[in-house]
């Protein structure tokens, strides 16, 4: 099994050249007016989501790497008529806060703290040299809770010069390692990961999920609904 092999010595500030590449090719994609990211990879996680969000007495979310974030707009019906609502009002929250750094809107990330950090499709996109500080910044904002969706096959979606857009693949025990050596550094948070994966006949489905504490302990999640 690979560890992710990310390079400490990276940051905001100072991230790698593949990084900035990319999120230049981000800027593009999103600006073609393609209806591309606006935030469906989030449908299926909506109600475990809200299960999280109920049990640990979040009011407060940052979505990091929300892409247009239709959900969280008048427009959630077009991807999920059925919730009623927007998010903000369906999950009972008082504040959430939208970061996509590929989007003119929402690419200034808040400098505040958050119940809640949530961070769905986003990890598999980003150069394996800039993990630990784009990681370190979600923790960095959570005071109770942050919860990680990672895709680990190849996406459909290439770059210009044929690069898959999932950057960064790893098995599944890898990101827990990961996870596991990171919470060390916080103390009262709760990391909950949910892995996709493709099965031998091109079948994508999510794994169950994993709750990792400040102890550390990884704890399996029970089977949940995910679709």
């Amino acid at each position: 099994m690979k560890s992710l092999d990310y390079d400490p010595k990276l940051s905001r500030k100072k991230p790698s050249k593949k990084y900035k590449e990319l999120l230049n090719e981000y800027v593009e994609m999103h600006s073609s007016g393609k209806g591309m990211f606006d935030g469906k990879s989030l449908v299926k996680f909506i109600d475990i989501i809200h299960g999280f969000l109920q049990s640990n007495d979040c009011k407060t979310l940052l979505d990091y790497g929300a892409g247009k974030g239709t959900l969280y707009t008048k427009d959630y019906a077009k991807l999920v008529p059925e919730l009623g609502k927007p998010l903000l009002k369906y999950w009972d929250l008082n504040i959430v806060d939208r970061y996509e750094p590929a989007l003119p809107e929402f690419n200034k990330l808040p400098d505040k703290h958050y119940d809640a950090v949530i961070c769905t499709d986003v990890l598999e996109h980003i150069p394996d040299t800039d993990i630990g500080w784009v990681v370190d910044e979600i923790l960095d904002r959570a005071d109770k809770i942050a919860f990680f969706n990672i895709a680990c096959y190849p996406a459909r979606k290439t770059f210009k010069d044929g690069t898959n857009v999932h950057i960064s693949i790893y098995d599944p025990r890898a990101w827990v390692e990961f996870f596991v050596e990171k919470i060390k550094k916080y103390n009262d948070i709760s990391i909950y990961l949910f892995f996709d994966v493709m099965t031998e006949n091109h079948k994508t489905i999510t794994l169950e999920g994993f709750k990792i504490d400040h102890r550390p302990r990884v704890i399996q999640l029970k089977q949940q609904e995910v679709e």
